[in-house]
């Protein structure tokens, strides 16, 4: 008996019981932990792989930054106008001088024998005067004939010659690098360009506007001509005076349009070819106006040789007298030419020439400033420069200054034209700087535009904002502290600012918590 119960032991039922309980506590446990992970899968993954954000309200700013240089209002580069020794300078580097001041002199002698010619050509004609009061001869008559003559053949050339130089520098001024200025209102990226030479002498503008006839996009002319034309990417006439068109590509938006003014004060060669004008006016004035005053002269002497001691003949006698005079006025005009003077009131920040060195017309050999009166130009790339406009403040540091030292200014103006620097599209940018006494031309400065500026506006990090690809924007909201459950939700952006926040015109409430970045 006792060998069977030692040889087979079995199982209490208490023990069985609390088998069971551990294998269903077990099964518990591994349920949850497999719930909380589906969750915690299904939420968007594990806290510790999510970074958040909280959407609140701030100030937010967007600066456009620019480096550019001190520059004075008055910048003035000083010459002689004609060539020669230097025979005295008279200022040096740092002189404050006022309008007028004489600041060097070329040697004078030859100058000096001309005026002392030009006045014996006045003592000559007064001589002649008393010569006219006591009669002339046959002889005298016929000279004064010929010289007549000859003066009126001078002044039918000079007219002729003038008016062909005249011409021609108008026709250079109306044809200044025409440019089509698009509409602010265009849409879309189509160029149009403006070729040929313009014929007339009429000024003003012609408007081009696209329309769609339902067979193709054409345009109509407005302005100095009318009519209309087919758009192409091949020079189409843009009217009867010698001007062409083409656009950039043959499907601009019905209703684009651009200005193309004649001539164009844009242009870079605008200046010079209107300079070159109005020298030619006033050389054709000058030249007529001088063989003019010969024939005039010629003849009053003729008349007055004919007339003998009449009052007429008194009269041409006085004529040559005050031609005389303005040979001198030319003579006392040339020597002033061999001096330097300073046009304005300013600080002469430049001496370029020693006394006895060979002085060349119209090289620099001054620098005139108004140290008192600068501003600040700059290049800003084409990419920031559609948000800058004039009266927008400006923040400045110097280099020379360091930069702890912060100045207040304001931008003027922003120049239409571009520059081309190291292959990238510039304008240039200028600042008024008021009130600085440390500053000096040619000092680097460092600008911060202020372009934009909101106060109090929600925002949140720009990296929460997913911009998806049917154009709308999303972020994905904590629902969970603990497991960091998302949920995505629409919103509408406002003003992208400075360090990377944006601003939240709605879909999220200020305090809400949103993720930035998810660890993959």
């Amino acid at each position: 008996m006792d060998n069977q119960e030692t040889g087979s032991v079995k199982a209490s039922p208490k023990k069985k019981f609390f088998t069971k309980k551990k294998i269903i506590w077990s099964a518990i446990i591994l349920l949850a932990v497999l719930f909380i992970g589906y969750r915690i899968f299904k939420s968007g993954g594990s806290s510790a792989n999510i970074q958040t954000g909280t959407a609140q309200k701030q100030n937010l700013k967007l600066t456009v930054l620019a480096t550019g240089q001190v520059v004075s209002s008055t910048d003035l580069q000083l010459s002689f106008k004609s060539g020669g020794i230097v025979s005295r300078v008279n200022v040096k580097e740092g002189d404050v001088v006022k309008a007028g001041t004489l600041l060097a002199s070329l040697s004078q002698s030859d100058q000096a024998a001309a005026l002392t010619q030009a006045q014996g050509s006045l003592a000559q004609a007064q001589a002649n005067y008393q010569k006219v009061l006591a009669g002339a001869s046959s002889e005298d008559v016929a000279v004064a004939q010929v010289t007549l003559d000859n003066a009126k053949t001078s002044l039918a050339n000079a007219t002729q010659q003038q008016q062909v130089l005249v011409d021609n520098a108008y026709k250079a001024l109306m044809n200044s690098s025409f440019t089509a200025v698009p509409s602010n209102s265009n849409n879309g990226s189509t160029s149009a360009a403006i070729t040929g030479t313009y014929l007339s002498k009429d000024q003003g503008i012609y408007k081009i506007t696209i329309y769609n006839t339902g067979a193709g996009q054409r345009f109509r002319v407005e302005g100095l001509e009318t009519g209309d034309g087919l758009v192409s990417i091949t020079p189409q006439p843009l009217g009867t005076r010698g001007l062409n068109i083409l656009f950039s590509d043959i499907y601009p938006t019905p209703g684009n349009s651009w200005t193309v003014t004649i001539p164009n004060p844009q242009a870079s060669t605008y200046v010079a070819n209107y300079n070159s004008y109005q020298a030619a006016l006033q050389t054709q004035t000058s030249a007529v106006s001088t063989a003019q005053s010969a024939v005039t002269a010629a003849q009053a002497a003729l008349d007055l040789k004919k007339a003998q001691a009449r009052p007429a003949d008194v009269a041409v006698a006085q004529a040559q007298i005050l031609s005389a005079q303005g040979q001198v006025q030319a003579a006392q005009s040339a020597w002033e030419n061999t001096n330097v003077r300073a046009p304005a009131d300013g600080t002469v920040t430049q001496v370029d020439i020693k006394v006895g060195e060979q002085a060349a017309p119209s090289k620099e050999v001054f620098v005139l400033q108004d140290v008192g009166n600068l501003h600040i130009e700059a290049q800003v790339s084409e990419a920031n420069i559609a948000s800058v406009q004039p009266g927008q403040s400006v923040d400045v540091t110097f280099d020379a200054l360091g930069p702890d030292r912060h100045f207040n200014a304001a931008v003027q103006t922003v120049n239409p034209a571009s520059t081309l620097v190291s292959g990238v599209v510039n304008y240039k940018v200028t600042a008024s700087v008021n009130n600085v006494t440390d500053i000096k031309p040619g000092m680097t400065a460092n600008m911060t535009i202020l372009v934009a500026q909101k106060d109090n506006v929600l925002a949140i990090p720009e990296s929460s904002v997913v911009n998806n690809n049917d154009g709308s924007k999303t972020v994905k909201i904590i629902t969970d502290d603990k497991t960091k459950a998302y949920k995505e939700v629409p919103i509408t952006t406002g003003l992208e600012a400075d360090g990377g926040m944006v601003e939240i015109l709605s879909g999220i409430n200020e305090g809400q918590e949103v993720v930035t970045y998810i660890k993959k």
